[in-house]
């Protein structure tokens, strides 16, 4: 159930927006998750031998960072879809964990194919066919919407420099 939640979470850190905007330009490799698995594919072949972070700013406030881990096919995983605010202080990540739209998309139209073939199977009397299409059906939910990237993820966002009380991050 946790893979198909979106979580909510909330960091405060002393790097301006801007700084914050640059770090994670730096930091992380520049790929956007897209409906197209294909890019995805392109995307996991290129670091096939690399772990990283990557994704994108998809705008000056708003942005997603996902992991990568090295000899894996870890494309639908659980990443972070934030936004920075200013403070006084610095900036304030919010956003939430949870998975790109396609796996959700490809979750839905595995459920549906799936449930179709069993009932069909039922409708013939057929339920040893009928019970295994289920049991696929649940092991196949599981590995889309299990979720062992957030702690990684998280992680990272908390590694960014933390909010002192009472300092004050000058304007750039």
């Amino acid at each position: 159930m946790a893979g198909i939640l979106p979580v909510s979470f909330e960091y405060r850190t002393s790097l301006s927006p801007k700084r914050l905007a640059r770090r994670l330009d730096k930091d992380l490799v520049e790929h956007r998750p897209t409906l197209n698995i294909m890019s995805q594919g392109r995307f996991m072949r290129a670091h096939k031998f690399e772990s990283c972070f990557y994704g994108c700013r998809t705008s000056a406030d708003e942005f997603q960072v996902f992991h990568h881990q090295a000899k894996k096919r870890d494309g639908g995983s659980t990443g972070f879809f934030g936004r920075i605010v200013q403070t006084e202080n610095g900036s304030l990540i919010t956003g939430k964990f949870r998975k790109p739209v396609y796996t959700y998309v490809f979750a839905a139209v595995w459920t549906i194919v799936i449930l179709l073939i069993a009932l069909m199977a039922a409708g013939m009397r057929e339920f040893a066919a009928a019970g295994a299409f289920a049991g696929v059906w649940l092991a196949g939910a599981y590995l889309m919407l299990w979720d062992n990237k957030r702690p990684i993820v998280r992680a990272y966002l908390e590694n960014l420099p933390a909010e002192k009380p009472g300092e004050a991050d000058g304007e750039e």
